[in-house]
């Protein structure tokens, strides 16, 4: 799915209606509203007289999937300016029959740069599709074999395995990483922060700081896919008010287009979105279930209500109530579930608004985790920047068989979400790898509190950090 294996695709057209160069010269003041320096307005242009003749051409910027691409820059011959929420800009030339270059740029985009050319005063139309960039990325499971995590017995030094996943930018497990391409991060606790950093546990717990023995594992165990099998996925995007923030290019909705994309004859997937409070604007809050997807040729069907989610951003995270609204509509009648491994794969950027402090949410979290457990349903978490609560999201993940996937940057949303459809059936490879870490001098780890770490793993040309947790025996 990266730029390198789908170039560019460029198609132009011309209007049937030929526009000379008078009305071209009419249309000037237009195209003061999509490009800067009309007029002096953009860095120091000179303003173009209305009855001089010039060449126009008509831009449409897309995704790979259609959606327009709104807010690219647009550096023409004359101006810079930028795509409108239809992803058009037009773009003037200096003469009528001229040619000219273009370069496009948007965030999580490559850049682009496009010929294009206007002549005998016609509007030509030129559509581009502008291609996601992607790096590599990972996540963490539950280690699913031996008998750690073990305390020693001064309480000082805790031993364990972490089992973690490692994809590159097209979204391929990354294979013969050794044991030098993982190291684990001391962790010190930050100051003035509301939420343990290092070590989180129950009332009292104290945050403290540990370093590994070796930075790097002392055992990694490379771990085979199982087969594949068919599955069904109930799909939860949060459309809470920080999105804009975290994800403005709307890296999520192309993410889940391309998971819906890449499903399998006989699974099935069922979409919903959530967001609370007053500011919410889903059709119906705290949460909005769209219709099922039961084959993978209706997966188009789905894009034009991704594309509405654009517009739908705001209200709080009401993640635990929605988690479990989903997988009571799952297990109902919305999916052909029970004889498929099922599963719920939620995006969010942050913790769940609607539980009133950490212990509250501590508790709530805990009782969505055990009616999972209960109805075998998997939650795969996919977290977006450093807002995130890593260690609710993890515990989700780990403690129903699930995997905790992370993106500290937009580029990382789409391997990550390529690679969910083989972690659903556990047919990707893993990791195994083992550390043990020491407390602080004076201190010593807590049995039934959860240590938060952080793993530095170089793949596929670059370098991010993997979150994870364990918890304390």
């Amino acid at each position: 799915m990266n730029s390198s294996q789908h170039p560019p695709r460029v198609a132009r057209k011309t209007a049937p209606a030929r526009r000379r160069p008078a009305l071209i010269a009419a249309l000037v003041g237009g195209v003061c509203l999509v490009l800067a320096a009309c007029g002096g307005g953009g860095g120091g242009a000179t303003a173009t007289s209305p009855t001089t003749p010039l060449g126009l051409v008509k831009l449409t910027v897309s995704d790979s999937f259609g959606a327009p691409v709104a807010g690219a820059q647009v550096q023409g011959p004359r101006e810079t300016g930028s795509t409108d929420a239809q992803g058009v800009a037009l773009v003037l030339l200096n003469a009528p029959d001229s040619n000219a270059t273009v370069a496009l740029s948007s965030t999580s985009f490559a850049d682009q740069t496009v010929a294009i050319n206007s002549r005998d005063g016609m509007v030509n139309a030129v559509a581009v599709t502008l291609q996601r960039k992607t790096s590599a990325a990972g996540g963490s499971l539950a280690s699913r074999g031996g008998d750690l995590p073990m305390l020693s017995a001064d309480g000082r030094q805790l031993t364990f395995d972490v089992e973690v996943v490692v994809v590159a930018g097209d979204a391929k497990p990354v294979e013969g990483l050794t044991p030098g391409d993982f190291q684990l991060r001391a962790c010190t606790p930050a100051a003035g922060q509301a939420q343990a950093s290092c070590l989180r546990g129950g009332p009292g717990a104290a945050d403290l700081a540990y370093a590994p023995l070796s930075a790097a594992p002392v055992a990694l165990q490379a771990i085979a896919g199982l087969p594949a099998s068919d599955y069904a996925a109930g799909l939860l995007l949060d459309q809470s008010g920080s999105i804009r923030q975290s994800d403005p290019s709307g890296a999520r909705l192309f993410s889940t287009k391309a998971f819906l994309a890449g499903m399998g004859a006989n699974d099935a997937a069922l979409l919903a979105a959530f967001a609370g409070g007053p500011g919410a604007l889903l059709p119906t809050a705290p949460m909005t279930v769209y219709g099922p997807l039961r084959s993978k040729a209706a997966a188009g069907a789905y894009f034009p209500t991704l594309d509405s989610f654009t517009g739908l951003i705001g209200g709080n995270t009401p993640l635990y109530d929605s988690l479990d609204s989903l997988r009571q509509r799952m297990l109902g009648d919305s999916l052909p579930a029970g004889s498929k491994p099922t599963a719920l794969v939620v995006f969010s950027d942050g913790a769940d608004t609607s539980c009133a402090g950490t212990e509250a949410c501590r508790s709530r979290r805990a009782r969505s985790i055990a009616a999972a457990r209960q109805d075998q349903v998997r939650i795969f978490t996919i977290g977006l920047s450093s807002g995130v609560d890593v260690a609710a999201m993890a515990e989700l993940a780990h403690q129903t068989g699930g995997a905790f996937l992370y993106a500290d940057t937009a580029e990382q949303l789409l391997p990550l979400y390529g690679s969910v459809g083989r972690l659903l059936s556990l047919s990707l490879p893993t990791y195994r790898l083992r550390w043990t870490v020491q407390a602080a001098a004076g201190s010593t780890f807590r049995t039934g509190t959860t240590l938060l770490g952080r793993v530095q793993v170089s793949a596929a040309g670059s370098s991010f950090d993997l979150p994870f947790v364990v918890g304390i025996p």
